[in-house]
């Protein structure tokens, strides 16, 4: 298959010639042609297919594209892979890519004639389906200036003075920051390549003075504090000649140094500063005071400081790069690249390593006499694994220890405390927690900071992160120490603190904050609720889960929240705060409800008797949860006798108005609603009118989009019963804006099916067939039984409406209704057959 787009799109295959409809499924293609054959994560891809306005649901609407395109390519040629898609199309079957490799291969090599070879791919301008690609297009036309001025030149070497060391191995990616590196010199006389330890900073720097006439290449790691200036005299015999004609002979280092790059434009490169910043940064501001025409090049894992200093972040390798990185070390290691079968394997090793060249060229060099398997299998002990490098490297890149232990003895004592505790943090630390954070560990928290100008932490975000292979040193480091368990436990108590102060802001217009808040701790907090169930004394566990049983039940994270419950309830305990009363509540509710094919833990007598005393130690303890205590468990304990008298559910809520009118204002909303409900079960219309608007009411007055939303379906129901179907709609499709992100995607299709119903009873068909696609795009994506179901039952609403029974059967018989469903919709399924 061929994929041209100089000139216009293109697709080919054989003697066929296909066509890709629609600029949604273009500008999918374009993205994932730029990088043939390796996988594009879902946001890269939506980012660069929907760069202005992208659509509520992108992975889902990704999915959709990604379908419809599959049927316009060859079978295989797009393959859906975990976190995102992959063209699977050799780079030589794009025209763009094969450009571009030209032209890179052209000016690695000086090589006119691969230069003209890529310029005569270019048969007209590059197409693109919207302005989102420019970044594409002016790298494309940049890159044909590279070719055009190459392929009017003799291929013959340019001629060098500068003795700079031959390259072992051939570089592999970081053109980009090559590139960056000469232009910023080409403007600004320090520039300093920052990046963690085994980036390639120093592999980079000497490729970009290799190009300059003069140059003086001083290797400061083995110096010591006091010994810049004698390191660079040392250096200067290898690449300046001496000025013969001073008058006076140079007796320092300094002067020495001084004189050599008198009146001469040099680049100089300070390789390795990082353990010698400051007196580093004090020489490089003496050679650009003393020397006009001199330029420095530094490779650091932290700043110099020195006014006027530009830099170039030089991070880890591109996934594309890094797995060619190890692709091509394996086979220089065992005379064979990672085999097709082997790919997956070979991709989770370099992931695992963050993509750091150093770390993946020792662990490359294990294919010696270790299979991938067992190399990917040795990384849960990455510094036993990687302890072997090449026998003549330097100590500090001989082993991925060393590599880090280099940056370690660096540290002051409160970076090293901070860089230990961001270890326990899978996650990472949210800046506007890293206050909290830093004292809970005895630190200032502008050393956060500190550890991302020495490039040991990430800010990216708004959070600070460690690289994976750093985050292992920090907890090798604790293991070592036997601090682990303390400092996960310090790591639990401010995150339990953290949690229990946003959780106080979410039964409101917080709601939206909050919930990204625990989405982007969602690993930290499972961590310290694992922390908390070691101990003997579960009160602390139950503070945390408190604190993010909110949280939960908004996500419906419904799967979690059952073995939490019976790690942390223990109904022998005092109920002697809020979190022990809520948490033990919880409990008691889940026993009345339990999975499908399960039965009831407690009878009913228990029941009521410990319904009692939790009624009471909630009165105790008021808040806005243990308000509900009472009105929840009084209808589980209704559900329980009903289950007795031979019925499944009784539906049945015990509110008094004395108890609702007590209630804080978030909480009587939750008891309308409640009631609202049990109207529902009951069919009582009359009180489903009122309760309902009272819930939606008062929801709308405290700013919660989780019980506008609710309520409003209850709302929308009653409207529909009494015929005010126009006002149904509005108010639903209104629930559907206030909820969007909120709920899981079955109770948004649910929600969508009300208004499908109404759009039917208005005869607007049309509009509720387009709603109908609409889900099942939605559900497909999802691909969840109970999101298919919701749309399956819409779609054979809307043919029984047009009187298509064929189709609507087709749709009913599609129904796939697993245990547990509500037997409401068990009967609702079987209606639709019959």
């Amino acid at each position: 298959m061929q994929v041209r787009f100089f000139g216009g799109l293109s697709v080919s295959w054989g003697a066929d010639e296909g066509a890709v409809p629609g600029r949604g499924q273009q500008a999918l293609l374009l993205r994932l042609a730029v990088d043939a054959g390796t996988t594009v994560g879902y946001r890269a891809l939506a980012d660069d297919v929907w760069p202005a306005d992208p659509p509520e649901d992108p992975r889902a609407a990704l999915q959709s594209l990604a379908s419809r395109l599959r049927r316009a390519l060859p079978d295989g040629v797009l393959t859906s892979v975990p976190g995102g898609y992959r063209l699977d199309l050799s780079r030589d079957a794009v025209d763009i890519t094969r450009f571009q490799d030209l032209v890179v291969a052209a000016r690695r090599d000086g090589d006119p004639a691969l230069a003209r070879d890529a310029l005569a791919l270019w048969t007209g301008d590059p197409w693109v389906p919207h302005d989102g690609f420019d970044w594409l297009v002016r790298d494309l036309w940049q890159d044909r200036g590279h070719a055009e001025r190459l392929a009017t030149q003799a291929p013959t070497p340019t001629p060098h003075t500068t003795v700079v060391p031959a390259a072992i191995a051939g570089l592999v990616g970081r053109a980009a920051e090559l590139a960056a590196i000469r232009d910023r010199l080409g403007t600004d006389r320090l520039v300093t390549v920052i990046g963690p330890g085994g980036a390639g900073k120093t592999t980079l720097a000497v490729e970009t003075v290799r190009a300059a006439a003069d140059a003086l290449i001083v290797e400061l790691a083995p110096a010591a504090p006091g010994e810049v200036w004698a390191a660079l005299a040392g250096a200067v015999g290898h690449g300046i000649r001496l000025n013969e004609t001073a008058a006076t002979v140079p007796l320092t280092p300094r002067e020495r140094v001084l004189d050599a790059v008198a009146g001469r434009d040099v680049v100089v490169l300070l390789d390795n500063c990082e353990h010698v910043i400051r007196e580093a940064a004090e020489v490089a501001q003496a050679l650009l005071l003393g020397t006009p025409g001199l330029r420095i090049l530094a490779t650091s894992r932290e700043p110099l400081g020195v006014v006027g200093e530009a830099f170039v972040d030089l991070g880890p390798l591109p996934a594309l790069d890094a797995d060619e990185l190890f692709a091509r070390r394996v086979r220089s290691a065992r005379g064979t690249p990672p085999s097709p079968e082997e790919h997956a394997t070979a991709e989770r090793i370099v992931q695992r390593l963050d993509g750091l060249p150093l770390a993946i060229e020792l662990a490359a060099a294990r294919a010696r006499t270790l299979t991938l398997a067992e190399i990917d299998a040795g990384l849960s002990d990455r510094f036993a694994l990687l302890a072997h490098g090449p026998r003549l490297s330097p100590g500090r890149h001989r082993t991925l220890r060393a590599l880090i232990d280099w940056s370690w003895d660096t540290l002051t004592d409160d970076e090293r405390v901070a860089l230990r505790a961001s270890s326990v943090f899978p996650d990472g630390i949210g800046s506007g927690d890293s206050d909290a954070i830093a004292e809970t560990f005895g630190v200032d928290a502008t050393v956060f900071d500190a550890l991302v100008d020495r490039s040991l932490l990430v800010r990216r975000d708004g959070r600070f992160r460690l690289l994976e292979t750093v985050r292992e040193y920090g907890l090798d480091r604790l293991r070592a120490e036997g601090a682990e368990a303390e400092f996960r436990e310090r790591a639990a108590d401010v995150l339990t603190a953290l949690a229990t102060e946003r959780e106080g802001t979410m039964r409101g217009p917080g709601l939206r904050a909050g919930l990204a808040w625990f989405d982007a701790n969602e690993e930290n907090l499972s961590s310290a609720l694992r922390t908390r169930t070691t101990g003997a004394d579960r009160r602390p566990g139950r503070r945390l889960l408190r604190a993010l049983l909110w949280a939960w039940a908004v996500r419906e994270r419904v799967e979690e929240l059952r073995p939490a419950l019976a790690a942390f309830a223990d109904p022998d305990a005092p109920v002697d705060d809020e979190p022990s009363v809520v948490i033990e509540s919880m409990a008691l509710f889940s026993d009345a409800f339990p999975e499908p094919g399960g039965t009831p833990t407690y009878d009913p007598a228990v029941f009521a008797e410990r319904r009692a005393t939790l009624q009471e130690a909630a009165q105790r303890h008021p808040s806005e949860i243990s308000a509900l205590v009472g009105p929840l468990l009084r209808l589980a304990q209704v559900v329980l006798e009903s289950a007795e008298g031979g019925f499944e559910r009784a539906w049945h809520v015990d509110l008094t108005d004395a108890e609702i009118a007590a209630a804080p204002p978030w909480s009587r909303a939750t008891m309308h609603m409640l009631r609202a409900g049990a109207a529902v079960n009951a069919g009582d219309t009359a009180v489903l009118g009122v309760e309902s608007e009272r819930a939606l009411r008062v929801f709308t007055e405290v700013g919660d989009p989780w019980g506008t939303g609710i309520a409003s379906q209850l709302w929308a129901e009653w409207l529909m019963l009494v015929g005010r179907l126009e006002e149904a709609l509005e108010v639903t499709d209104r629930a559907l804006e206030v909820v969007l992100g909120l709920t899981s995607i079955s109770d948004l299709l649910q929600q969508r099916a009300q208004a499908v119903g109404i759009l039917l009873r208005l005869d607007r068909i049309p509009e509720a067939r387009a709603r109908s696609a609409e889900m099942q795009e939605i559900a497909t994506a999802d691909g969840s039984v109970r999101a298919l179901t919701q749309a399956r039952m819409a779609a054979a609403q809307v043919d029984l409406a047009v009187g298509d029974g064929a189709a609507a059967l087709r749709s009913a018989e599609r129904i796939s209704l697993e245990p547990g469903f509500p037997e409401q919709i068990l009967a609702w399924a079987s209606t639709l057959r019959a």
